[in-house]
């Protein structure tokens, strides 16, 4: 009888400490996961968070000429740090002329548009973003000569932005950056006429 209710005791006073290092002992943290690019603020699944529409204006030089680039960038936001859209450029230097026939040293470029956001949040932040596409130069527009003659080129054109927070749907965006170009057959400028650095500010509306 005596050594029942002594093994009861110690039974039950094992059984109380290991509940008790149950309770007491702290949760293991979980497994740390890396940041990515893509992750959200707490490396959740990509969301679409937003989308953004904005007019440009770019100078640079083209075909050794002070070159004008009026243009427009639209597309989405994941995770509020990185936008893909597209982008389309005019181009016209000082050689330009658009008053008579045929039309002379006019331009078009765009392609896929890739974007980082930096502190999306704060007043002032940065954007890095790079365009990468194609484009055609045309020194010649004409009926006599059925269309543009001129020639191809590709294009891949990293830009490093400031962009100010002025309204909740509203930003401008200045910056600096180098387009190069690889030009392909025909008549006007070579590769180097065509590759510049360039001077961009955008007035970008959307949800951010």
């Amino acid at each position: 009888m005596r050594l029942a209710t002594i093994t009861s005791f110690l039974s039950l006073l094992i059984g109380s400490s290991a509940f008790a290092q149950t309770v007491a002992a702290p949760a293991e943290p979980a497994e740390e996961q890396p940041q990515t690019v893509t992750g959200g603020l707490r490396n959740g699944p990509t969301q679409l968070t937003g989308w953004f529409v904005a007019p440009t204006f770019t100078t640079s030089r083209f075909d050794g000429s002070l070159a004008y680039s009026p243009g427009i960038r639209a597309g989405i936001y994941l995770n509020r740090r990185v936008s893909i859209g597209v982008a389309a450029n005019a181009v016209g230097n000082d050689d330009s002329s658009y008053d008579g026939t045929p039309v002379r040293n006019v331009g078009t470029y765009g392609g896929l548009l890739l974007q980082y956001v930096v502190q999306s949040n704060r007043l002032l932040h940065a954007t890095l973003e790079s365009t990468i596409g194609s484009g055609r130069w045309c020194v010649e527009i004409s009926d006599e000569t059925d269309g543009c003659v001129g020639r191809n080129f590709m294009v891949f054109e990293p830009v490093a932005n400031l962009e100010l927070n002025v309204a909740k749907h509203v930003r401008v965006a200045t910056g600096v950056g180098y387009r190069f170009a690889v030009a392909g057959s025909g008549t006007g400028p070579n590769s180097d006429g065509m590759s510049s650095l360039v001077a961009r500010t955008s007035i970008v509306f959307g949800s951010f």
